[in-house]
């Protein structure tokens, strides 16, 4: 794993080798877990799920050390690994006894469970050979500095530090205040029409711009991550984990982002286990708090909320909730729902196969509402299968690209969105381009909504900035412009 140390871990690339070896193997584990799947619907006794599990692991571990702990890319990618491979291997530990998604008990059988994984691990090969192909080319050596004068970075601080907090307070607005008052993220809504998840676009990037302006050769300055997280605690206290709580995540995981790599790279396993331990300890209590202020916005008493946890088991990693036993991953079980319908849905002839219907979709509802275009609904309101609503929220990306085009679609779908997305950091990295760099962090920061949602949220991003890079051509030029260009043109004027 070779990494360009002039370079900030939160644009950290892997090497030319490392993506060889990374494609290689990511297509040699999909050949192998397409053969075990075969081999499971010749042979009933073949153990599918034990071996899946296996290459689910294998897979999760070349990603990790391919991808020289690109902390956004590994956001991305183990949103969807985790639910996946726990789905595997509950189904080898429990087979038939604990389940995954909360609705439609009938639908989720030894069968459709076998696609649901075949078609997250063609998912999962896809996103990490779409990533490293986008980087193939990329020498990282050329990129030794972040050419941003001084007047600048501080002109992007205060317009980051706005915006940041700006639209911090304006979702706490939109989302009917904080704590108390009998008012919840989903019904508490003040009077304008913008919606939640442009909040979180632009509220991205305003966190953007500050760790960009706060780049100290290959550090991020601590205390503009400090404010980073502040920034989004307000949405935690309006009661919103989905939207907030996963990037205050990620955010704080950069502060350690180094000494994981050093970890890592020395093999010092065992304490990297306790720095992950310390890590899911601080993830989970912020969960249960902002869980307990989600139910405590509704005027329900605070000891009742938690005997009401306790009662439930969602403290618990296989609980009994929805009238039997599941693995509980919370949003993750309805997106596992989604998941499933997809696939009964298409191999039971309800719908068929999409092809590419509800992409298309996109171009439709990208407008803004107040606009009045007609807006078809999203796959998330067609999960229902013999009057069985199999989810309640979003659409899986993995459920998505198999609903239009089956597993070839899986593969391909995440493809093109992990390609997309490594294609923009090199272009940010290679031309100096503050831009692009902001893309990328938006991007990766918007990677819980847009993977376990919709992927709309991917597109409605290139809508927003295009919007951002149209202003900029008038007012803020050096924003958009590709500065180690204008640096080799100025060399070749002064020699």
């Amino acid at each position: 794993m070779y990494l360009n140390q002039s370079i900030p871990l939160l644009f950290a690339t892997p090497s030319a080798s490392s993506s060889r070896v990374a494609i290689v193997l990511s297509l040699y584990i999909l050949f192998l877990s397409f053969a075990v799947y075969l081999s499971a619907t010749v042979w009933a006794s073949f153990p599918y799920f034990l071996s899946i599990t296996l290459l689910l692991g294998l897979h999760g571990y070349i990603c990790l050390f391919s991808t020289g702990v690109n902390i956004l890319y590994l956001f991305r990618y183990f949103l969807v690994w985790l639910l996946i491979f726990g789905t595997a291997l509950v189904w080898y530990l429990y087979p038939g006894e604990v389940f995954v998604a909360p609705f439609g008990l009938n639908f989720q059988n030894v069968e459709n469970t076998r696609i649901l994984v075949l078609a997250g691990m063609f998912s999962l090969c896809g996103s990490l050979i779409g990533w490293h192909t986008a980087l193939l080319r990329f020498d990282s050596t050329k990129c030794s500095e972040f050419m941003l004068p001084s007047k600048y970075r501080l002109g992007m601080r205060r317009a980051g530090l706005i915006v940041a907090v700006l639209f911090s307070l304006l979702y706490v607005w939109k989302a009917g205040g904080i704590v108390g008052g009998g008012k919840t993220y989903a019904d508490g809504q003040e009077g304008f029409s913008i919606e939640f998840g442009v909040f979180n676009l632009f509220h991205f990037t305003g966190i953007s711009l500050l760790l960009l302006s706060s780049i100290c050769k290959t550090n991020i300055n601590f205390r503009y991550l400090v404010i980073s997280i502040l920034t989004l605690i307000p949405g935690m206290l309006a009661g919103s984990r989905a939207d907030f709580l996963p990037q205050a995540f990620v955010v704080f995981l950069l502060v350690f982002n180094s000494k994981i790599l050093e970890l890592l790279v020395f093999k010092r396993y065992f304490a990297g286990v306790k720095y992950f331990l310390v890590l899911l300890a601080i993830l989970s209590s912020a969960y249960l708090i902002s869980t307990f202020i989600a139910i405590a916005r509704t005027g329900v008493d605070p000891w009742l909320v938690v005997e009401i946890m306790l009662e439930n088991e969602t403290g618990r990693l296989i609980s009994s909730v929805y009238g039997h036993k599941m693995l509980y991953f919370e949003t993750g079980n309805m997106m596992l729902g989604g998941l499933y319908s997809a696939i009964v849905q298409v191999r039971e002839g309800y719908t068929g196969l999409l092809f590419g219907e509800s992409y298309f979709n996109y171009l439709l509802i990208s407008p803004p509402a107040f606009l009045g275009f007609p807006r078809p609904l999203g796959l998330e309101w067609a999960t229902e299968v013999n009057g069985t609503m199999m989810t309640q929220g979003g659409i899986f990306e993995v459920a998505e690209a198999y609903w239009n085009f089956g597993l070839i679609g899986c593969f391909i779908v995440s493809f093109v969105i992990s390609y997309f997305f490594g294609w923009i950091l090199r272009r940010g990295l290679e031309f100096n381009n503050y831009f692009y760099l902001t893309w990328y962090i938006v991007y990766g920061l918007h990677g819980f909504r847009s993977i376990w949602y919709q992927n709309f949220g991917y597109f409605r991003l290139m809508t927003v900035m295009l919007v951002i890079y149209m202003f900029c051509v008038f007012s803020f030029r050096w924003f958009i412009a590709n500065r180690r260009i204008l640096k080799s043109n100025l060399c070749g004027i002064g020699s």
